[in-house]
């Protein structure tokens, strides 16, 4: 992208997008205002989730995936402090994200880990990627939204077939804040672990709060910074809209509408409601803008070329991530944030997601990635 343009563009589609947002109410432009700082903090921190998980699978080093896991033990503090309370701001239920463990969503996440290990991304980081201006990533987009529309054609024989069930911490505990303190002990085990194996394997340990310039280095946020950030936006999310970020819904209304257009899914009733009506996907489309404004501001190298290997994996990879998550929800949807909601969906989301994540991490050489 012409870093001469970017910025004009950047301020006129966000005004653009506020009039929208003014248009549908204050609830609305604030969700679409933290979605262009989620873009923002995602593209200029290079918080990288699928990365961090390869990094850890493939060499042990536990770095990125321990800072991941501090982000959701901010975000199980501050989501709890939230739920405590029996709305939201704007007056929706308080629920956070809370999902049905059954046979359809065990293979959703598995199938998610395969997917962004071939697109090299997750849904957030399709997003700031796309935001970058790197012309694969919308591939992996488009794709994705194709992967949900496909996906959620099966769903009613899938309910029907296989039982699903809600677990929360709090059953399993008998308060809200007694399995708070299980998910914070449940982060710290898994943080030893991380932290055990990365010094079994190669001997040292890269220290998270050790060492100068802490949240800010190279010009840009550090990834811990990033995390941080994201942990309080993700919570603002819940304190006004009572569930926090879901890429994956914002991308199935993009889908159905696109496909609406080339006359698909007719008299389906969602299509009755305006697109951009969905906060999510202000949301997303802010976030969009937010990556593309860091990318002004931060410069950096030229992107990868495409080319037929990593193109087909863009195409299979979104598809599988879309197909999967309509099930099972993303990294953030699934396992940040059910975790954070008290949900064990999201301690099985990351469990099968990193079985699928060691088959993706295999395959990628046909691909020559």
């Amino acid at each position: 992208m012409n870093r001469k343009w970017s910025l004009p563009i950047v301020i006129l589609a966000g005004g653009a997008l506020l009039w929208l947002g003014n248009t549908f109410g204050m609830k609305w432009a604030l969700m679409a205002l933290i979605g262009f700082g989620f873009g923002f903090t995602l593209s200029f921190s290079r918080f990288g989730i699928v990365f961090g998980w390869r990094e850890m699978l493939t060499k042990r080093n536990s770095y990125y995936v321990r800072v991941h896991l501090l982000t959701i033990a901010i975000e199980i503090l501050l989501f709890t402090c939230f739920l405590s309370f029996s709305h939201a701001l704007f007056g929706d239920p308080m629920v956070g994200n809370v999902m049905a463990i059954g046979i359809p969503f065990i293979v959703g996440a598995f199938m998610f880990g395969i997917g962004m290990q071939l697109a090299g991304v997750c849904a957030t980081g399709t997003l700031y990627c796309c935001g970058e201006g790197q012309p694969r990533f919308w591939l992996v987009l488009v794709f994705y939204c194709i992967g949900t529309l496909i996906s959620n054609q099966f769903r009613p024989e899938l309910e029907a077939t296989f039982s699903s069930h809600v677990v929360l911490a709090r059953d399993l505990t008998g308060s809200l804040w007694s399995g708070m303190l299980l998910n914070l002990a449940l982060v710290a085990v898994l943080f030893l672990l991380f932290r055990k194996s990365e010094l079994k394997r190669t001997g040292e340990i890269k220290p998270i709060f050790s060492g100068g310039n802490l949240f800010w280095r190279d010009g840009r946020f550090t990834v811990l910074t990033g995390g941080i950030i994201i942990a309080v936006l993700n919570s603002c999310v819940v304190a006004l809209h009572g569930s926090a970020w879901t890429i994956t819904g914002a991308a199935y209304h993009m889908g159905l509408h696109g496909a609406s257009l080339f006359g698909l899914f007719e008299g389906n009733p969602e299509l009755a409601n305006p697109l951009f009506r969905d906060p999510m996907v202000g949301m997303f489309w802010l976030g969009i803008l937010g990556a593309m404004l860091a990318r002004c501001i931060s410069g950096g190298g030229q992107f990868a070329p495409m080319r037929l290997g990593n193109s087909l994996a863009s195409i299979i990879g979104g598809l599988l991530m879309g197909m999967g998550a309509m099930y099972s929800a993303c990294n953030l949807g699934g396992f940040f944030d059910g975790t954070a909601s008290g949900s064990l969906h999201g301690w099985v989301w990351m469990l099968m997601a990193l079985a699928g994540s060691l088959i993706g991490i295999r395959l990628r050489p046909l691909f020559k990635l």
